[in-house]
């Protein structure tokens, strides 16, 4: 088993606050055809596993395994756990907007589009972004989380960034 002691699991990202881009996070499919992906920023690393078949799968941060679980098929509430213990949970109260309540670290995010046809999220915490997750292109899986605060952890991040990968999954297999 790894030892964590060094990094805490649930650290906040390190972030000037300014008003620019403190922080970018990379974050780049495994494979042609895959949405898993691999994400690199701020000295941290994770891997953002999809099940196939469902709305479900796993987050691998720096040795630390998180299951991503969706609570019932036509349900819009999603947990991250570790080791059965809830570490963030999200809830899409309106199935036709792509909007998510998110409570993570004892705080409350909002994930939502940027705009309606775009595949820009934004992260608001209370009035203020900060944190944007866009692909690097239209043409392309690759994306980017950018933080402007050091508001949202790491964890938090791979959380908001697996649902908005989720979101972009959805869309691809319904225009296929």
């Amino acid at each position: 088993m790894r030892n964590n002691s060094a990094r805490p699991v649930g650290r906040k990202i390190d972030a000037c606050k300014h008003g620019r881009v403190a922080v970018v996070i990379r974050c780049l499919p495994q494979g042609f055809c895959s949405w898993d992906y691999v994400l690199r920023g701020d000295g941290r690393a994770a891997t953002i596993e999809f099940n196939w078949t469902s709305e479900q799968g796993a987050i691998l941060i720096d040795g630390t395994r998180f299951e991503v679980r969706k609570h019932g098929f036509l349900s819009g509430q999603w947990t991250l756990e570790h080791e059965g213990i809830a570490a963030a949970s999200a809830q899409k109260s309106n199935p036709f907007t792509r909007t998510f309540e998110v409570r993570a670290a004892g705080d409350d995010f909002v994930l939502r589009a940027q705009s309606a046809m775009g595949r820009t999220f934004l992260v608001e915490r209370g009035e203020r972004t900060v944190a944007t997750i866009a692909p690097e292109h239209p043409f392309t899986r690759r994306a980017r989380i950018e933080c402007q605060s050091d508001e949202c952890d790491f964890v938090t991040l791979c959380f908001l960034f697996w649902l908005a990968a989720i979101t972009w999954r959805r869309a691809a297999q319904s225009n296929s």
